[in-house]
């Protein structure tokens, strides 16, 4: 961090948002807007080339997810600080930001001036997740029947395409697989789960947000 001031990039693809944020920091003395950017693609550039000492990144970003874009960082700027935010917290949201490596997270409904409590405290070497994110993460992803130690990384993407109303064709395209194998994994989510049709598998995807 500089002498004087917390030096903050800002990866946000909603512009008013963006231009809110901007205008925010703008208000505190000990807080430097490096930069904005509206895409991950744009973000990763950013960073690189002004190297804040904390980057302000939603997680669902075009060109490259926030999270990936988050631990791309981590990996090439260990000390940058990154502090992740969105609007959603269920169950998959907190699994994924938890295992993203990123050093806190804000829930965009919060008051503006919990995120700016939350910059100052991450850019300091703390870690803010909020009660409600432990809570979830406490109650929810300890449950024996929790997504991530029910289903592999291919049966829960299998089952995102599914809640997003995607055809086996459309799901395999995507994960550069075969409609039959689709197909396979659809049946053997639905043995893990023992419900017997996509309305079950639907329900489940809502359950833990992974219809999102």
């Amino acid at each position: 961090m500089s002498q004087n001031k917390i030096r903050i990039a800002i990866v946000e693809d909603e512009l008013m948002l963006s231009g809110v944020l901007t205008a925010w920091v703008a208000r505190f003395r000990d807080l430097q807007l490096v930069g904005c950017a509206n895409d991950g693609e744009a973000g990763w550039q950013l960073c690189k080339a002004e190297q804040p000492d904390i980057a302000l990144i939603d997680i669902r970003l075009p060109k490259i997810d926030g999270l990936e874009l988050i631990q791309r960082l981590l990996v090439d700027f260990p000390t940058m600080r990154l502090l992740a935010m969105s609007g959603l917290m269920d169950a998959f949201t907190v699994w994924r930001v938890s295992q993203s490596g990123a050093h806190g997270y804000i829930n965009k409904t919060q008051p503006i001036e919990s995120l700016i409590g939350a910059i100052r405290a991450v850019a300091g070497g703390n870690t803010v997740f909020g009660p409600i994110f432990t809570q979830v993460k406490q109650s929810w992803l300890s449950q024996p029947e929790a997504f991530h130690k029910t289903l592999s990384e291919r049966e829960q993407q299998i089952l995102r395409g599914v809640a997003a109303g995607l055809e086996d064709e459309n799901i395999g395209a995507k994960l550069g697989i075969s409609s039959a194998t689709v197909e396979v994994h659809r049946k053997h989510i639905r043995q893990k789960l023992g419900v017997h049709n996509d309305r079950g598998l639907l329900a489940y995807a809502r359950r833990w947000g992974l219809d999102a």
